[in-house]
């Protein structure tokens, strides 16, 4: 490679003092000699350089170089000297050596560099009598390449050893040789080190890691580094290349997070399919015997690249369904891609097993954001993903392993996207995993020099902390410095002007000196503080002052070092483009929303708003300090460019926008400003007034569910769509139906009507519930092929299915309330579907949901839309306002100011809230309906006659027969179930269709629900048969592998089936044979129970639901009956539930009960009705 010798004013020195004695002008041809690698080694011992360089002849000649030694009496007065110089001697700190050295050293009369040849005593066994020869001069060329690296080489050629001499004079110094770190030094530990806090909850691993508050720190960190470092030999500075480098970097991750770019398309490889890592599949790390990282699935080897491909894609909020390993790395990988976009990672110098260097990335841990990321990282990742082998005895310092992880990731992530430099050793050991030996004659202080241009992103103050101070007398400010020694008491924020001239401060002098060493390239008012001991005031005119806070500051802070700032200047006031919300006089009502209030623009000076035109008298200049009132104002040019473009041709807001900014209480940060109209109107939007229950509602209302439908009501006279998104089981069916109640209480049903859309396999349900409850309303469903809209009555039931084939028939209606069930249907705004249902015109739009929508806002976006179509904005301004900053940042204000945005629209109680919800049983049963299809009704209605016809046939007063009869009985009960379970169970045709069974379709309805909410649920059934027929169709579905404990099971199968279910977050569903599933089984898991058919014994189904519902469970649990509307089921249950069978059943009695009923009951009660 290209060299350059002499870069710094030391190595300039040593080649400066012998070229003025050269004569014979035969040194610079030592240069050409140098750069074209003649010298072979180089070996310094004391005060002797030997070298091998290559020449003409086959074998190199022998070059010796002798320097001569410091005079002992000279070299204590040097010493003696620079022990007066405190200042000189902090900066040995970071290898810097001050060039008032050399005026110390001759005042001394220590001579360092050579002033005539003979100083020097040099031979060469080269044929050329002439000194220096070019082999010579090679060697003097590459010494003063040694000697930018390490200019303490200067004195050490002539015997002294500084640092080690001035220890001797009892000072403490710490050493400055900055030696590079080996490989092995990062990962073990003499004693396993247990981190503070384990991960033995696996639950930690779901944290959220908040990223919001990281901001961009290329340029800050880039500013730490000095320009031009001695190490780098070819033209050019390093610095300038390095930073371009490391901001295309940031920028290629920046486009990764911003969804401009895939992983697979920014890494160069095909798009690797998310199937390889289920949720079934687990990750490990292994580190090598040299310390390479092994990644590996399933116990597989698997590419890097493969594996932040796959972890990239997985869907944040479906999480909770993998494996905690997977889930611990994709939140590594996150916080990698995040550190890699806003630059704030930084390379370290490594020496490997092998003798060679390379650079590892870091995370900026000097930086207080990135040191809370990867603090929260390391509390999350689970510490079971790291693996060794058995023969691998290394001690791990297991605290430090996630950092080791973090900086793979790093490091990889850095190197694949930079293409290898030309002819650069050091660009591409930096950027491209090149690891350089450093082995040639001259490079030995090569990596040295590299630690010591990285060191100021490694420094440590120890127990000295010295913070800045700025003072202020009225509009005057200047800089102060107080130092702390964390282990005395004595010396707490003490003046460093006092340290510098007090006597009793002499023992720590030195010490504090060299803590705040590395604050003079940053802070030049330190130099004449120093020197004048403090006396010396440096006052801050405006424009250092803003340079100080906007530069200073942020990398001062970096260094780890406290600014304080006085009140005026804690607080730098931005200006900000804001606006007066005022409403408008004509508007009375809340109907028309686009018209509700008016927007005058303004800006923003912390609390205050003023006009353009005030704030254009007020700021005369820009990129300086502005005072303001009891404070300050800042704005750069471009920032003051933006504000006037802003005015000149200001953004069009609407009415929707303005309500939006009203609830948010801000514009885009800013503060905004209401007038007491516009305030009152937001007030009204917000206070629900009590109301009283609507006559006919058969049911009564507990205190949260009274609360849920005066909220719907209320906001149905505003003219606003409502969100209800109760946790299920929480009875939102109910609350949406004694709203609908009110409605035909206040005569609004008379001229348009209520339609409700929901899945297919609810529909029956949602015509119970109604039935059960409002009496008083008619009811009708609009579905199946000979489907008859009946607009005559209140509430009109339909699928969404058909909502999206019959869209224009239902429009041609008109419709008081459109309410849409399990809206999750509509969570693709895109859909057909979707569209098809937004585009049914009513006066008010309810959406149930019992899932977490706030956790997926695309869906919340796609349901507020359909609810209050427009407020929310563009799905691309509600992905800039919101989405990003919450999905990917985790930034907790931007969810706040979305749901003040959205909580008058959106309610959301948990059933784990007992502050909300305190009289809400632990177990909550409800029964859900499904309806047969034509193909069930049918096959139903036939078994029914032949096997009534067969009873009746049987006297029932021949007591020999009546065994004979309930056997018949039960037959007939047993055929009946399943049909109403499947078809296929019944007819043994091996037909696997699940749509022929309504209860198939309700199963699905629920289920989709349940998974879609990341819980957990037992599904019974009576028969093994169709157990197994529910396995095939919800693995077919669902695409994951369902448990199916039966009979037929070992019982090893069956305890690892159960610990599947508890403790593995991938299995979601178990299938249980009632008879199976006795006692002593524990699960716990699970927060549903659906009893697929029930046994017509309240003890059999009871003894099944306390599978999950026993101690230990932590969660409500919810008991869904599934039960066939209109068949025998229904009437069994009524029966059951109003307690005219046999109160004293039994487990062991069964349904043998059923048997004893005479004909005409059994008819009544197995008959189909219409």
């Amino acid at each position: 490679m290209a060299q350059k010798f002499g870069k710094t004013w030391w190595g300039k020195q040593w080649l400066q003092a012998l070229s003025d004695i050269d004569n014979g002008n035969r040194l610079p041809r030592g240069a050409t000699y140098a750069r074209k690698g003649a010298v072979e080694s180089i070996d310094i011992k004391s005060n002797v350089i030997l070298a091998l360089v290559s020449g003409s002849r086959p074998k190199p000649y022998k070059v010796e170089v002798k320097v001569p030694e410091f005079n002992n009496s000279n070299q204590e007065k040097f010493i003696k000297a620079l022990i007066n110089k405190p200042y000189i001697i902090s900066k040995f700190l970071n290898r810097e050596l001050d060039p008032l050295v050399l005026s110390i050293a001759k005042q001394a009369g220590v001579s360092i560099f050579p002033k005539k040849w003979s100083d020097l005593q040099m031979k060469c066994s080269c044929p050329d009598y002439a000194v220096p020869c070019k082999h010579i001069a090679a060697v003097i060329y590459k010494i003063s390449q040694e000697i930018d690296n390490n200019p303490f080489l200067v004195f050490e050629l002539h015997g002294l050893d500084i640092l080690k001499q001035l220890s001797l004079q009892e000072l403490t110094i710490t050493t400055c040789l900055n030696k590079v770190v080996r490989i092995d030094e990062l990962f073990l530990s003499q004693e396993e080190i247990k981190p503070e806090k384990t991960t033995n909850d696996s639950n930690n691993v779901y944290d959220r890691i908040v990223f919001s508050q990281l901001k961009p720190l290329t340029n800050s960190l880039d500013l730490l580094l000095v320009d031009n470092p001695v190490f780098y030999t070819n033209s050019g500075n390093f610095k300038d290349k390095y930073k371009t480098l490391l901001t295309r970097v940031s920028r290629s991750y920046q486009r990764v997070l911003d969804e401009k770019i895939t992983v697979d398309k920014l890494l160069n490889q095909e798009e690797t399919s998310i199937d390889i890592l289920n949720q079934y599949a687990f990750l490990q790390v292994k580190w090598t015997k040299s310390y390479e990282c092994e990644f590996y699935l399933n116990s597989k080897k698997i590419q890097w690249s493969i594996l932040v491909s796959v972890l990239s894609k997985l869907p944040i909020d479906k999480l909770k369904d993998y494996q905690v390993s997977v889930v611990g790395l994709t939140k590594l990988y996150y916080t990698a891609l995040h550190l890699m976009a806003k630059g704030a990672m930084v390379p370290q110098i490594v020496e490997l097993v092998n003798g060679r260097y390379t650079i590892m990335w870091l995370p900026a841990l000097i930086n207080k954001q990135v040191k809370e990321i990867v603090s929260q990282l390391r509390y999350i990742i689970p510490l079971e993903i790291f693996t060794q082998d058995v023969s691998d005895n290394r001690k791990f310092n297991t605290e430090d392993l996630t950092l080791r992880l973090l900086s793979v990731f790093l490091t990889k992530m850095v190197g694949s996207v930079v293409v290898k430099q030309s002819k650069d050793e050091f660009l591409d050991m930096f950027f491209c995993g090149d690891q350089p030996s450093f082995k040639a004659p001259g490079e030995d202080s090569l990596p040295g020099g590299i630690n010591t241009w990285l060191s100021p992103y490694y420094l440590s103050h120890g127990n000295i902390l010295p913070q800045l101070i700025i003072k202020q007398d009225h509009d005057n400010f200047w800089l102060d410095v107080t130092i702390t020694d964390k282990t005395s008491e004595s010396l707490q924020n003490v003046s460093l002007s006092d340290i510098l001239k007090l006597k009793k401060y002499d023992k720590i002098r030195l010490e504090v000196l060299q803590s705040i060493a590395s604050l003079g390239a940053y802070v030049k008012e330190l130099e004449l503080y120093i020197d004048s001991q403090g006396q010396v005031i440096e006052y801050l005119d405006n424009d250092r002052l803003a340079t100080f806070l906007f530069e200073v500051v942020p990398v001062v802070e970096l260094l780890g070092i406290n600014v304080l700032l006085p009140k005026s200047l804690r607080e730098i006031l931005k200006p900000k483009v804001s606006g007066r919300i005022s409403k408008v006089d004509t508007v009375k009502s809340f109907i028309k929303l686009d018209k509700l209030l008016s927007f005058d623009w303004k800006i923003a000076i912390g609390d205050d708003l003023i006009s353009e035109q005030e704030f254009k008298k007020l700021l005369v200049n820009s990129d300086t300090l502005i005072k303001y009132k009891s404070g300050y104002i800042y704005v750069s040019r471009d920032e003051l460019e933006k504000l006037y473009k802003h005015f000149v041709n200001p953004k069009a807001i609407n009415g929707l926008d303005v309500l939006r900014v009203a609830l948010s209480g801000e514009f885009q940060g800013a503060k905004i400003e209401m007038d007491k109209a516009a305030q009152k109107l937001l007030d009204n939007l917000t206070t629900i007034k009590p109301l009283s229950v609507p006559k006919g509602l058969n049911a009564s209302l507990r205190p949260y569910q009274k609360r849920g439908y005066e909220w719907l009501y209320h906001n149905f006279q505003l003219g606003f769509g409502c969100v209800l998104a109760d946790d299920m089981g929480l009875g939102k069916t109910l609350q949406v139906i004694t709203t609908i109640v009110r409605y035909k209480q206040e005569d609004l049903l008379q001229e348009s009507k209520v339609l409700v859309i929901a899945p297919t396999g609810l529909l029956s349900n949602w015509e119970q519930e109604i039935k059960k409850f409002a009496p008083s309303l008619t009811v009708s469903i609009y579905h199946g092929v000979k489907r008859n809209l009946n607009i005559e009555t209140d509430v009109v039931l339909t699928s969404y299915g058909l909502a999206r084939s019959d869209g224009k028939i239902l429009n041609k209606h008109k419709w008081l309330s459109v309410i849409i069930d399990e809206a999750q249907n509509i969570k693709n705004s895109n859909a057909s579907q979707s569209k098809a249902v937004k585009s049914i015109v009513a006066k008010h739009y309810i959406a149930l949901s019992g899932t977490p929508v706030e956790n997926r806002l695309s869906e919340l976006w796609s349901i507020m839309d359909y609810c209050n179509s427009g407020f929310l904005g563009s799905p691309k301004a509600f992905k800039d306002s919101f989405s990003t900053a919450i999905e990917l940042f985790n930034d907790t204000e931007a969810a706040d100011r979305l749901k003040r945005t959205i909580s008058p629209f959106i309610m959301r109680r948990l059933k784990s809230d007992k502050s909300i919800i305190s009289d809400l049983p632990d177990k909550i049963e409800i029964n859900a309906y499904s309806a047969l299809t034509k193909q069930q009704a049918i096959l139903y209605e036939k078994t029914l006659e032949s096997a009534i016809n067969t009873i009746s046939s049987i006297d029932q007063n021949d007591k020999t027969q009546l065994f004979k009869r309930q056997g018949l009985v039960l037959q007939m009960i047993l055929a009946l179930k399943q049909i109403c379970n499947h078809p296929t169970q019944y007819l043994k045709n091996k037909v696997m269709d699940p749509m022929l069974s309504g209860k198939m379709s309700l199963l699905y309805d629920k289920l989709d629900a349940i998974l879609d909410s990341g819980e957990k649920v037992l599904i019974f059934t009576q028969f093994k048969e169709m157990g197994g027929m529910l396995q095939e169709f919800l693995v077919d579905r669902y695409n994951q592998e369902v448990l199916f404990y039966h009979g037929g099971v070992a019982v090893k199968q069956r305890n690892e089936m159960v610990d599947n279910f508890q403790t593995n977050p991938a299995h979601k569903i178990f299938i249980l044979s009632l008879k199976a599933a006795g006692t002593g089984l524990n699960l716990t898991a699970a927060n549903h129970v659906i009893h697929y058919d029930l046994w017509w014994n309240p003890a059999v189904e009871a003894q099944a639901t306390d599978r999950a519902y026993r101690i230990g469970q932590k969660s409500n649990v919810m008991v869904h009956r599934f039960i066939t509307q209109n068949t025998f089921e229904q009437e069994i249950d009524a029966m059951i539930q109003s307690k005219k069978a046999l109160s004293e059943m039994t487990v062991a009695s069964g349904e043998n009960w059923i048997g004893n009923l005479s004909n005409k009951e059994l008819e009544d009660l197995f008959v189909l009705k219409k």
